[in-house]
């Protein structure tokens, strides 16, 4: 007779009967039973021993202080046999080394989400950083992964997920580049009273109620202005350290970086093109779409080439149209910032590419040299902002404009936020012209 306690984590069937698996976190058990078993469920177990597998006698699903004991004892061997590296595989720096605490115990959490047999739920965001990042963890993670457009997780997304997971075994919701702002709280409050367990992969400015918010891992609970840390890359580090192949990591973290003008790693031409095509398709696409679709583009050489030149002709044709229309002044301190404004009324269409942040981006580009600058792309409802490196050692900072408009201006404003060097504000309808004016001279013009 062989007793055992721990967690039912896959269930399967061999010759017409049902074959249950149950770890203890340090040794996975195969046995038969008669009963009706819940994956997830925590269970003591009785049995004969077999030559390979146990055949039950008795099956007893424990719960109340019990089960968390039995749950705290399984979890406890998972750590203690997972083999962790003591440092970041693909950044080393002194921020990096400071966030290793919270990827490490991100990846711990994938490892058990992996391990218990959890039902996951991946929500990426739809840009080229969140795909990168959502390919990487589905490699080291079996899960359902799904395309979120909106940088918000509301509360309509939170109770969309809890009716699509609220029946399956130990669900678990994984956000990945979206979740950490204010306007996510309520909903992450919603699955947490739902029973529903998450965890959050950004690199977005924190909500001040989110700070010390253990199940969000991000590099803005070390330091400002780190959102060149992007999620894509948090996420590399997180499956490198669940065993995900290190040099595939790496391409894949590149082209995240790519995709958000960061300098972190050492992107390369091909690495921007992959980034493109992947912000390309993202926009194109409905919500809720899952990662096959871009896997199978990529690997298409002809289309892949085809989706470039088609992409990048595209962004170059819209950003000429809207340096016709540029209107340029200096700030008045003399100190040199280049204030920049283009309107992208009927340059940019609703849901096509390509988006008012591509064309503004490539403006910027072609106006980048050693003086401090800021560019304003103008639409009828938001204002997108850039800045460069020398704007922002003058102590500006896109997320910090756009935060300042939303207080000074709260009855035109409907939000806006996004990193030190890149932003946008959201306007409402028909004032426009009004915030653009007060962006202007937050930021020293006249």
């Amino acid at each position: 007779m062989i007793s055992l306690e721990g967690v039912v984590s896959r269930i399967r069937y061999f010759h017409g009967k049902k074959e249950y698996v149950l770890t203890d976190g340090k040794s996975d058990y195969a046995f038969y039973s008669d009963e009706t078993i819940p994956q997830g469920a925590i269970i003591a177990l009785e049995g004969d021993m077999g030559v390979e597998k146990i055949a039950a006698k008795k099956v007893s699903v424990l719960d109340g202080e019990k089960a968390k004991k039995t749950l705290d004892r399984v979890r406890a061997n998972i750590a203690s046999s997972a083999d962790l590296p003591d440092s970041p595989s693909l950044l080393k720096d002194e921020l990096t080394e400071k966030l290793w605490p919270l990827l490490k115990e991100a990846a711990l959490e994938v490892l058990f989400a992996k391990k218990l047999g959890r039902s996951v739920l991946l929500r990426f965001h739809g840009d080229a950083d969140g795909v990168c990042g959502a390919f990487a963890l589905t490699g080291v993670l079996p899960c359902k992964a799904f395309q979120q457009n909106s940088a918000i997780y509301s509360v309509k997304d939170a109770l969309r997920d809890m009716a699509m997971m609220g029946q399956e075994s130990s669900p678990f919701v994984l956000l990945l580049d979206f979740g950490s702002s204010e306007g996510c709280r309520e909903a992450l409050d919603l699955l947490t009273a739902g029973g529903i367990d998450y965890l959050v992969i950004d690199h977005h400015p924190y909500g001040d109620s989110e700070k010390n918010n253990k199940k969000i891992v991000n590099p803005f609970s070390l330091s400002e202005n780190v959102s060149k840390y992007t999620a894509g890359y948090l996420a590399c580090e997180v499956a490198v350290a669940c065993g995900f192949d290190i040099e595939r990591a790496r391409s894949l973290a590149r082209i995240a970086c790519s995709g958000d003008k960061s300098d972190i790693l050492q992107s390369g031409p091909e690495d921007a093109k992959k980034a493109m095509v992947l912000d390309f398709l993202a926009s194109h696409v409905s919500f809720g779409n899952n990662l096959d679709f871009y896997k199978k583009v990529m690997e298409k050489e002809e289309l892949f080439r085809s989706i470039v030149l088609q992409a990048d002709e595209s962004i170059e044709e819209a950003a000429q149209k809207a340096i016709a229309r540029m209107k340029k002044q200096e700030r008045e301190d003399g100190r040199g910032l280049q204030i920049v404004v283009f309107s992208l009324e009927g340059i940019v269409k609703k849901g096509e590419w390509p988006p008012a942040s591509k064309i503004t981006t490539r403006v910027f580009d072609k106006l980048k040299d050693n003086a401090p600058l800021l560019c304003i792309g103008q639409t009828d409802r938001s204002l997108i902002m850039r800045l460069d490196d020398n704007a922002v050692a003058m102590g500006l900072s896109a997320n910090g404009l756009a935060e300042k408009i939303k207080t000074s201006m709260a009855d035109f404003v409907e939000g806006g936020g996004g990193h030190v060097k890149a932003g946008a504000i959201r306007v409402r309808k028909g004032f426009v012209k009004e915030v653009l004016n007060e962006l202007i001279r937050e930021a020293g013009g006249s």
